[in-house]
């Protein structure tokens, strides 16, 4: 059962005035519980002690919330009891959930899911500002397990908080194990301070968050000198940033009657792969895509390559001689785009307009010569991609969209290396967004706040985007044919894979990432 353990934390040994009153009030309503006050230096030495694993992880926090999160889900796995932030307060004794052996939860308000739950395909957000718990539950080292591969996530909702907690709650393997309530018996007041119900909840609040917010601040309004900066840098963006492609013009490209077409009811798979002095990763190439668990006869490869210096157009032409018959087709295709870059230099801002318009018009023409009517799904993969779960091509097309990426790492259970599948949150087009624009395109830095890539999100299964990467890119093959390609130049500020994702999204048809998917690229 739940023990009477109050665990509340606070940065230092002193609470700070304006909290104690609720930190009485768990004592009036409570009298026999025993309270542990964990400061931050307290908490450090009892995750050294009790969860050395988990230590690295812990001290490698840059936010305090993130420490205070962890260590909250540690002391209910070790001591059980009751957590509670150290702004609730408690307005009825707890005696009626006491006696649970499950796991008791409550959801957040219902407006604050809409905020942080929708686009993240989670059906409600679980509160972990106040929770109780039996001694030892397998909950807890079932969600400890998961935070090591979010450390790096860029919202601490993610890396440790409320949207962490939901998805390891949904994802646990006894969902018998759980007392789920809604928002009314811990959180029934919202961050603004409105009294929220679910319809037919009469559930009576056993504590109140106040939403005391101390670990973040609210960005002050713009001051005058930030309204002219941001004129300056909107000036400079309308005179520099070259040719574009319209919306209206994009949009109006794509045949209509595809767009409300449902995902193919066929299997015929066209593997589409640009190459460009890849010479010595054809081979190895080769090899893993054969372990693909599906189908020889149902796949069709069409390599294009092109600009190479290396000789690997004659690689390919011998690696793939021997495969005739094993697939439904193999295509050969070049396509001199006539670029000359440096590789050394290929990653500066000032390339990526004609480096990725190139890719670009690669991949155009691999839509216009390597696709027929008889090409259900496209596949495109890297060259220099080089190990995926056998499952992989099963595991895109089982999710029912008609675009979805899976998440390309170069270490397992690292950060996102394809970080042109992101989602885009809370982006202000301020002179910081102008200020990050190179020849036309918007490109901000990777740890940039208003781009969430697959990792920073790694709790979920699926997710959608509001842009794609291409090292792994699977989509249904009418699109293509219908006249959704890869801008090859500036739409709405990005291109290529970048640009085509925004554009399918404009015309209503959503890309989805699946960030427990993992796929590896080369690591250099």
């Amino acid at each position: 059962m739940i023990p009477p353990i109050l665990h509340q934390t606070w940065k230092t040994d002193s609470v700070p005035a304006r909290f104690q009153a609720y930190a009485e009030s768990w004592k009036q309503y409570n009298p026999h519980w025993t309270v542990m006050f964990w400061s931050d230096r307290m908490l450090l030495e009892f995750v050294a002690g009790n969860y050395p694993d988990f230590l690295p992880m812990f001290c490698g926090y840059t936010n305090g919330v993130q420490r205070s999160d962890a260590a909250r889900y540690m002391l209910l796995h070790h001591f059980g009891g009751v957590y509670a932030d150290i702004d609730c307060e408690c307005v009825a004794a707890f005696d009626p959930i006491m006696d649970e052996s499950r796991v008791v939860l409550c959801k957040e308000p219902a407006s604050h899911a809409a905020v942080q739950a929708d686009f993240r395909g989670l059906p409600y957000l679980l509160f972990n500002g106040t929770m109780a718990s039996p001694p030892r539950h397998p909950f807890w080292m079932h969600l400890l397990s998961m935070m090591p591969g979010l450390a790096g996530a860029k919202d601490v909702l993610d890396a440790t908080g409320p949207c962490l907690l939901t998805s390891a709650q949904r994802g646990y393997s006894d969902q018998a194990a759980f007392a789920i309530h809604p928002s009314g018996l811990f959180a029934p007041v919202t961050s603004v301070g409105n009294t929220e119900r679910e319809a037919g909840d009469d559930t009576a609040p056993l504590s109140i968050h106040h939403w005391a917010g101390t670990w973040w601040t609210p960005e002050p309004p713009p001051r005058w000198t930030t309204k002219l900066r941001n004129r300056a840098y909107r000036l400079r963006y309308h005179l520099t940033r070259g040719a574009y492609l319209d919306e209206a013009a994009a949009k109006a490209s794509v045949d209509k009657a595809v767009l409300s077409a449902p995902p193919p009811p066929g299997g015929n798979i066209a593997v589409l792969v640009p190459l460009r002095d890849a010479a010595d990763l054809i081979q190895p190439f080769l090899d893993t895509l054969d372990g693909l668990d599906y189908p020889k006869d149902r796949i069709k490869l069409v390599f294009c390559e092109g600009d190479s210096l290396d000789g690997s157009w004659e690689r390919l032409q011998a690696a793939t001689a021997g495969l005739a018959g094993k697939y439904r087709d193999i295509v050969l295709l070049q396509r001199q785009v006539g670029t000359r870059l440096d590789r050394a230099k290929r990653a500066k801002p000032r390339m990526q307009r004609v480096r990725r318009g190139a890719i670009a018009k690669v991949r155009n023409y691999l839509i216009d010569h390597g696709l027929k009517e008889d090409d259900d799904w496209a596949l495109w993969i890297d060259i220099d991609v080089w190990r995926f779960p056998r499952d992989a091509l099963n595991q895109l097309i089982a999710t029912g969209h008609r675009i979805a990426v899976p998440n390309c790492v170069k270490v397992a259970n690292g950060g996102s290396f394809d970080l042109n599948s992101f989602i885009i949150r809370r982006q202000i087009k301020d002179y910081r967004y102008y200020r990050e624009i190179r020849g036309g395109l918007h490109q901000p830095p990777a740890q940039t706040p208003s781009r969430y890539h697959l990792s920073d999100v790694r709790h979920l299964d699926i997710i959608g985007l509001d842009a794609v990467g291409g090292t792994m890119l699977l989509v249904d093959a009418a699109l293509h044919r219908g006249g959704l390609r890869f801008p090859e130049i500036p739409y709405r500020d990005l291109i290529e894979t970048e640009a085509f994702g925004v554009l399918a999204n404009d015309l209503g048809i959503r890309p989805v990432g699946l960030p427990k998917l993992e796929i590896l690229h080369v690591p250099w």
